[in-house]
């Protein structure tokens, strides 16, 4: 058994420089469940430590002309998750993202007028936050450190540190403790 799981990650670390050479910058240990897509036309860089999961479904990543995609160390991308930055999404360190969840830093298209694309709004996700299974982010939030987004969830304002939002839109329903907060051991 444990003989097989070296295997699996020595094979993940192995195919992540392949299956991720239209990243700009790949820390070490990167690893790769599965086969994600990524589109590529800005700049991406991915740290340390690092998996993207795409075991079911593909972790998409995508940066337009411009755009800016920052994944930091050990962060945990589970299958289905997509994320689109047309000028810039900033994820910290140690964060963990379940399931379908979509991070854009943009809406694409006006309401009214659908060839015409609104300018993008910065995405900013501190360290050691956790989003859980189909959350949406929507354009220029900026979740705080520690912070936990409920499953379903849309985040379409700021989310203070130490906070628990659910809902849609996403609301404060609980204030975590930071005195309290157990920061996750680095991979080493």
């Amino acid at each position: 058994m444990l003989a097989r799981k070296g295997f699996r990650y020595a094979r993940e670390v192995l195919l992540a420089p392949l299956y991720l050479r239209a990243v700009d910058e790949l820390g070490s240990s990167v690893r790769t469940n599965g086969r994600p897509r990524i589109e590529n036309f800005g700049r991406m860089t991915i740290g340390s430590g690092t998996l993207l999961r795409s075991v079911n479904v593909p972790v998409e990543l995508a940066t337009g002309v411009g755009g800016v995609l920052e994944i930091g160390e050990n962060v945990r991308l589970n299958y289905g998750v997509s994320i689109g930055a047309m000028k810039s999404i900033r994820i910290g360190d140690r964060v963990r993202i379940g399931p379908y969840v979509m991070l854009i830093d943009t809406e694409f298209h006006d309401a009214y007028d659908r060839e015409k694309m609104p300018p993008p709004r910065p995405i900013v996700i501190e360290d050691d936050v956790w989003i859980a299974a189909k959350a949406a982010v929507m354009p220029g939030v900026t979740i705080g450190r520690g912070s936990i987004v409920g499953t379903s969830s849309v985040v379409t304002a700021d989310v203070p540190a130490f906070s628990v939002v659910a809902g849609i839109p996403a609301r404060v329903v609980r204030r975590l403790d930071p005195d309290r907060f157990v920061q996750a051991p680095r991979a080493g």
